[in-house]
Protein backbone atom coordinates (compact mmCIF):
# COMPACT_ATOMS: atom_id res chain seq x y z
CA UNK A 1 0.00 0.00 0.00
CA UNK A 2 1.27 3.46 -0.92
CA UNK A 3 0.70 5.60 2.16
CA UNK A 4 1.65 8.83 0.36
CA UNK A 5 -1.42 8.39 -1.85
CA UNK A 6 -3.55 8.25 1.31
CA UNK A 7 -1.88 11.39 2.66
CA UNK A 8 -2.46 13.27 -0.58
CA UNK A 9 -6.08 12.19 -1.02
CA UNK A 10 -7.01 12.92 2.62
CA UNK A 11 -5.51 16.41 2.40
CA UNK A 12 -7.26 17.12 -0.88
CA UNK A 13 -10.49 16.01 0.77
CA UNK A 14 -9.80 18.32 3.70
CA UNK A 15 -9.34 21.24 1.32
CA UNK A 16 -12.51 20.40 -0.62
CA UNK A 17 -14.87 19.47 2.22
CA UNK A 18 -13.58 21.77 4.98
CA UNK A 19 -11.46 24.70 3.79
CA UNK A 20 -13.18 25.30 0.44
CA UNK A 21 -16.84 24.36 0.86
CA UNK A 22 -17.37 23.56 4.55
CA UNK A 23 -16.18 26.80 6.10
CA UNK A 24 -17.59 28.92 3.27
CA UNK A 25 -20.97 27.20 3.53
CA UNK A 26 -21.07 27.40 7.32
CA UNK A 27 -20.39 31.15 7.16
CA UNK A 28 -22.93 31.56 4.34
CA UNK A 29 -20.29 33.03 2.01
CA UNK A 30 -19.92 36.26 4.00
CA UNK A 31 -16.61 37.71 2.82
CA UNK A 32 -16.12 39.83 5.93
CA UNK A 33 -16.15 36.62 8.01
CA UNK A 34 -13.76 34.71 5.73
CA UNK A 35 -11.15 37.06 4.32
CA UNK A 36 -8.38 35.88 6.65
CA UNK A 37 -8.55 32.34 5.23
CA UNK A 38 -6.90 33.16 1.86
CA UNK A 39 -4.53 35.61 3.58
CA UNK A 40 -3.32 32.80 5.83
CA UNK A 41 -3.06 30.51 2.81
CA UNK A 42 -0.83 32.92 0.91
CA UNK A 43 1.37 33.46 3.97
CA UNK A 44 1.69 29.70 4.42
CA UNK A 45 2.59 29.11 0.77
CA UNK A 46 5.19 31.87 0.82
CA UNK A 47 6.76 30.58 4.02
CA UNK A 48 6.90 27.05 2.63
CA UNK A 49 8.69 28.44 -0.43
CA UNK A 50 11.45 30.21 1.48
CA UNK A 51 11.78 28.21 4.71
CA UNK A 52 14.88 26.05 5.01
CA UNK A 53 13.25 22.66 5.32
CA UNK A 54 15.42 20.17 7.16
CA UNK A 55 13.03 17.43 8.30
CA UNK A 56 10.01 17.36 6.02
CA UNK A 57 8.27 14.46 7.71
CA UNK A 58 8.50 16.10 11.12
CA UNK A 59 7.22 19.38 9.68
CA UNK A 60 4.22 17.67 8.11
CA UNK A 61 3.45 15.80 11.33
CA UNK A 62 3.51 19.10 13.20
CA UNK A 63 1.19 20.95 10.80
CA UNK A 64 -1.19 17.97 10.59
CA UNK A 65 -1.34 18.08 14.39
CA UNK A 66 -2.25 21.77 14.27
CA UNK A 67 -4.82 21.00 11.60
CA UNK A 68 -6.39 18.37 13.82
CA UNK A 69 -6.50 20.66 16.85
CA UNK A 70 -8.13 23.52 14.99
CA UNK A 71 -10.61 21.10 13.45
CA UNK A 72 -12.04 20.37 16.91
CA UNK A 73 -13.57 23.87 16.83
CA UNK A 74 -15.16 23.52 13.38
CA UNK A 75 -17.19 25.45 12.31
CA UNK A 76 -16.94 27.98 15.16
CA UNK A 77 -13.90 29.80 13.80
CA UNK A 78 -12.82 33.34 14.56
CA UNK A 79 -10.90 35.41 12.02
CA UNK A 80 -7.68 34.44 13.78
CA UNK A 81 -8.49 30.73 13.63
CA UNK A 82 -9.34 31.03 9.94
CA UNK A 83 -5.96 32.68 9.43
CA UNK A 84 -4.28 29.68 11.07
CA UNK A 85 -6.40 27.23 9.08
CA UNK A 86 -5.46 28.94 5.82
CA UNK A 87 -1.81 29.02 6.87
CA UNK A 88 -1.76 25.28 7.59
CA UNK A 89 -3.36 24.39 4.24
CA UNK A 90 -1.12 26.86 2.37
CA UNK A 91 2.04 25.60 4.06
CA UNK A 92 1.20 21.91 3.69
CA UNK A 93 0.24 21.73 0.01
CA UNK A 94 3.65 22.68 -1.50
CA UNK A 95 5.38 20.19 0.79
CA UNK A 96 3.00 17.41 -0.25
CA UNK A 97 3.51 18.15 -3.92
CA UNK A 98 7.26 18.20 -3.41
CA UNK A 99 7.47 14.85 -1.64
CA UNK A 100 5.16 13.38 -4.28
CA UNK A 101 7.87 13.95 -6.91
CA UNK A 102 9.10 10.40 -6.32
CA UNK A 103 5.71 8.93 -7.21
CA UNK A 104 4.41 7.94 -10.62
CA UNK A 105 1.60 9.56 -12.57
CA UNK A 106 -0.48 6.49 -11.73
CA UNK A 107 -0.12 7.20 -7.99
CA UNK A 108 -1.06 10.84 -8.52
CA UNK A 109 -4.10 9.83 -10.57
CA UNK A 110 -5.12 7.32 -7.89
CA UNK A 111 -4.90 9.96 -5.16
CA UNK A 112 -7.02 12.39 -7.14
CA UNK A 113 -9.54 9.69 -8.07
CA UNK A 114 -10.03 8.79 -4.40
CA UNK A 115 -10.46 12.42 -3.36
CA UNK A 116 -12.97 13.19 -6.13
CA UNK A 117 -15.03 10.04 -5.56
CA UNK A 118 -15.20 10.40 -1.76
CA UNK A 119 -15.52 14.19 -1.92
CA UNK A 120 -18.48 13.97 -4.30
CA UNK A 121 -20.16 11.32 -2.15
CA UNK A 122 -19.82 13.49 0.97
CA UNK A 123 -20.45 16.85 -0.68
CA UNK A 124 -24.13 16.97 0.28
CA UNK A 125 -23.29 16.34 3.96
CA UNK A 126 -24.50 19.46 5.85
CA UNK A 127 -21.80 22.12 6.24
CA UNK A 128 -22.44 22.61 9.95
CA UNK A 129 -22.16 18.88 10.70
CA UNK A 130 -18.77 18.21 9.09
CA UNK A 131 -16.87 18.51 12.37
CA UNK A 132 -16.20 14.77 12.56
CA UNK A 133 -14.91 14.82 8.98
CA UNK A 134 -12.66 17.78 9.82
CA UNK A 135 -11.04 15.79 12.65
CA UNK A 136 -10.82 12.40 10.92
CA UNK A 137 -9.10 13.60 7.74
CA UNK A 138 -5.95 15.06 9.38
CA UNK A 139 -5.86 11.99 11.66
CA UNK A 140 -5.79 9.81 8.54
CA UNK A 141 -3.06 12.02 7.06
CA UNK A 142 -0.98 11.82 10.24
CA UNK A 143 -1.34 8.04 10.53
CA UNK A 144 -0.53 7.39 6.87
CA UNK A 145 2.44 9.75 7.01
CA UNK A 146 3.86 7.77 9.94
CA UNK A 147 4.09 4.67 7.74
CA UNK A 148 5.13 6.46 4.54
CA UNK A 149 8.68 6.31 3.25
CA UNK A 150 9.91 9.77 2.28
CA UNK A 151 12.87 10.85 0.26
CA UNK A 152 13.57 13.84 2.47
CA UNK A 153 16.77 15.22 0.92
CA UNK A 154 16.00 18.56 -0.70
CA UNK A 155 16.87 18.98 -4.35
CA UNK A 156 19.49 21.68 -4.80
CA UNK A 157 19.24 21.71 -8.58
CA UNK A 158 18.07 25.05 -9.95
CA UNK A 159 14.85 24.64 -11.87
CA UNK A 160 13.47 26.84 -14.62
CA UNK A 161 9.81 27.63 -14.84
CA UNK A 162 7.90 29.24 -17.69
CA UNK A 163 5.84 31.73 -15.72
CA UNK A 164 3.20 32.16 -18.47
CA UNK A 165 2.33 28.53 -17.72
CA UNK A 166 1.36 29.70 -14.23
CA UNK A 167 -1.04 32.14 -15.88
CA UNK A 168 -2.70 29.28 -17.75
CA UNK A 169 -2.98 27.27 -14.51
CA UNK A 170 -4.58 30.24 -12.80
CA UNK A 171 -7.01 30.62 -15.71
CA UNK A 172 -8.27 27.06 -15.34
CA UNK A 173 -8.52 27.31 -11.54
CA UNK A 174 -10.36 30.63 -11.84
CA UNK A 175 -12.76 29.30 -14.49
CA UNK A 176 -13.43 26.14 -12.51
CA UNK A 177 -13.89 27.81 -9.11
CA UNK A 178 -16.27 30.46 -10.47
CA UNK A 179 -18.58 27.86 -11.99
CA UNK A 180 -18.27 25.49 -9.01
CA UNK A 181 -19.15 28.16 -6.45
CA UNK A 182 -21.99 29.43 -8.63
CA UNK A 183 -23.45 25.94 -8.93
CA UNK A 184 -23.09 25.44 -5.19
CA UNK A 185 -25.34 28.48 -4.68
CA UNK A 186 -27.86 27.63 -7.41
CA UNK A 187 -30.54 25.71 -5.56
CA UNK A 188 -32.40 24.81 -8.75
CA UNK A 189 -29.23 23.45 -10.38
CA UNK A 190 -27.80 21.35 -7.56
CA UNK A 191 -26.27 18.59 -9.68
CA UNK A 192 -24.31 17.03 -6.77
CA UNK A 193 -27.27 15.81 -4.76
CA UNK A 194 -29.30 14.67 -7.77
CA UNK A 195 -26.63 13.08 -9.97
CA UNK A 196 -24.04 11.94 -7.42
CA UNK A 197 -23.17 8.60 -9.01
CA UNK A 198 -23.03 10.12 -12.50
CA UNK A 199 -20.64 12.83 -11.27
CA UNK A 200 -18.39 10.28 -9.53
CA UNK A 201 -18.26 8.22 -12.72
CA UNK A 202 -17.46 11.33 -14.77
CA UNK A 203 -14.69 12.33 -12.36
CA UNK A 204 -13.12 8.89 -12.64
CA UNK A 205 -13.40 9.06 -16.43
CA UNK A 206 -11.64 12.42 -16.43
CA UNK A 207 -8.81 11.13 -14.23
CA UNK A 208 -8.36 8.08 -16.44
CA UNK A 209 -8.37 10.19 -19.61
CA UNK A 210 -5.70 12.50 -18.17
CA UNK A 211 -3.58 9.53 -17.06
CA UNK A 212 -3.94 7.66 -20.35
CA UNK A 213 -4.00 10.46 -22.92
CA UNK A 214 -3.26 13.74 -21.12
CA UNK A 215 0.36 14.59 -21.83
CA UNK A 216 1.64 18.07 -20.96
CA UNK A 217 -0.69 20.74 -19.58
CA UNK A 218 0.04 23.37 -22.23
CA UNK A 219 -0.48 20.96 -25.12
CA UNK A 220 -3.98 20.22 -23.79
CA UNK A 221 -5.05 23.86 -23.37
CA UNK A 222 -7.33 23.91 -26.41
CA UNK A 223 -9.20 20.80 -25.28
CA UNK A 224 -9.55 22.11 -21.72
CA UNK A 225 -10.85 25.43 -23.04
CA UNK A 226 -13.46 23.68 -25.19
CA UNK A 227 -14.65 21.54 -22.28
CA UNK A 228 -14.94 24.57 -19.97
CA UNK A 229 -16.77 26.56 -22.64
CA UNK A 230 -19.17 23.64 -23.08
CA UNK A 231 -19.67 23.41 -19.30
CA UNK A 232 -20.57 27.11 -19.07
CA UNK A 233 -22.95 26.74 -22.00
CA UNK A 234 -24.67 23.74 -20.42
CA UNK A 235 -25.07 25.71 -17.21
CA UNK A 236 -26.80 28.61 -18.97
CA UNK A 237 -29.06 26.46 -21.16
CA UNK A 238 -30.03 24.41 -18.08
CA UNK A 239 -28.93 20.93 -19.12
CA UNK A 240 -28.03 19.44 -15.70
CA UNK A 241 -27.50 15.84 -16.83
CA UNK A 242 -25.04 16.80 -19.57
CA UNK A 243 -23.40 19.27 -17.19
CA UNK A 244 -22.98 16.46 -14.63
CA UNK A 245 -21.01 14.57 -17.28
CA UNK A 246 -18.89 17.25 -18.95
CA UNK A 247 -17.99 19.46 -15.99
CA UNK A 248 -16.57 16.74 -13.67
CA UNK A 249 -14.58 15.34 -16.59
CA UNK A 250 -12.85 18.64 -17.28
CA UNK A 251 -12.27 19.26 -13.54
CA UNK A 252 -10.49 15.93 -13.11
CA UNK A 253 -8.71 16.13 -16.45
CA UNK A 254 -7.08 19.52 -16.00
CA UNK A 255 -6.33 19.00 -12.31
CA UNK A 256 -4.30 15.85 -12.97
CA UNK A 257 -2.26 17.82 -15.52
CA UNK A 258 -1.85 20.86 -13.23
CA UNK A 259 -0.75 18.73 -10.27
CA UNK A 260 1.63 16.79 -12.50
CA UNK A 261 3.15 20.02 -13.82
CA UNK A 262 3.65 21.38 -10.30
CA UNK A 263 5.11 18.12 -8.99
CA UNK A 264 7.57 17.96 -11.89
CA UNK A 265 9.05 21.28 -10.77
CA UNK A 266 10.66 19.30 -7.92
CA UNK A 267 11.48 22.60 -6.22
CA UNK A 268 9.65 23.69 -3.07
CA UNK A 269 10.36 27.35 -3.79
CA UNK A 270 8.74 27.26 -7.23
CA UNK A 271 5.86 25.08 -6.05
CA UNK A 272 5.15 27.38 -3.10
CA UNK A 273 5.22 30.53 -5.22
CA UNK A 274 3.01 28.88 -7.83
CA UNK A 275 0.47 27.87 -5.20
CA UNK A 276 0.06 31.50 -4.13
CA UNK A 277 -1.35 32.22 -7.57
CA UNK A 278 -3.01 28.91 -8.34
CA UNK A 279 -4.37 27.93 -4.95
CA UNK A 280 -5.28 31.29 -3.46
CA UNK A 281 -5.35 34.34 -5.75
CA UNK A 282 -7.19 32.69 -8.65
CA UNK A 283 -9.60 30.77 -6.41
CA UNK A 284 -10.34 33.79 -4.19
CA UNK A 285 -11.06 36.01 -7.20
CA UNK A 286 -13.41 33.38 -8.59
CA UNK A 287 -15.17 33.02 -5.23
CA UNK A 288 -15.75 36.77 -5.08
CA UNK A 289 -17.33 36.69 -8.53
CA UNK A 290 -19.55 33.74 -7.66
CA UNK A 291 -20.63 35.24 -4.34
CA UNK A 292 -21.69 38.41 -6.17
CA UNK A 293 -23.56 36.34 -8.78
CA UNK A 294 -21.45 37.73 -11.63
CA UNK A 295 -20.51 34.55 -13.48
CA UNK A 296 -20.57 36.45 -16.77
CA UNK A 297 -17.22 37.99 -15.77
CA UNK A 298 -15.61 34.55 -15.64
CA UNK A 299 -17.22 33.65 -18.96
CA UNK A 300 -15.87 36.86 -20.52
CA UNK A 301 -12.36 36.12 -19.23
CA UNK A 302 -12.61 32.58 -20.60
CA UNK A 303 -13.70 34.00 -23.95
CA UNK A 304 -10.82 36.49 -24.07
CA UNK A 305 -8.38 33.73 -23.20
CA UNK A 306 -9.28 32.09 -26.52
CA UNK A 307 -7.33 34.92 -28.15
CA UNK A 308 -4.37 35.03 -25.74
CA UNK A 309 -3.59 31.37 -25.03
CA UNK A 310 -3.24 30.26 -28.69
CA UNK A 311 -0.88 33.20 -29.29
CA UNK A 312 1.32 32.05 -26.41
CA UNK A 313 1.21 28.45 -27.60
CA UNK A 314 2.44 29.50 -31.04
CA UNK A 315 5.37 31.27 -29.40
CA UNK A 316 6.55 28.22 -27.44
CA UNK A 317 6.03 25.63 -30.18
Amino acid sequence: MNFLVIVLSSQLLYYLLIAQTGVVGAFDSHIHDLYTLPIGGMIGSLLSAFWRHQRLKLELCFVFGIQMMISWFYPNYSLGMLLVLGFVVGYTTPLLLYIFRTQSTLQLSLGLAISYAVGTALYTYPFEERGIIAVILPLISLTALHFAQLKTALSREKKTFHWPTLGVMMLWIFTDSALFETLARSGDRDIWSEYTLLIITSHLAGVYAAFRYGGELMSQSRLIWILFALSYTLYWVREPILLAVVYPIVISYYNVLVFHALIRLADIRLIGLSMVGVGWIAASAANAIAWQHQLWIAAAILGLSALVVPFYLRRIT
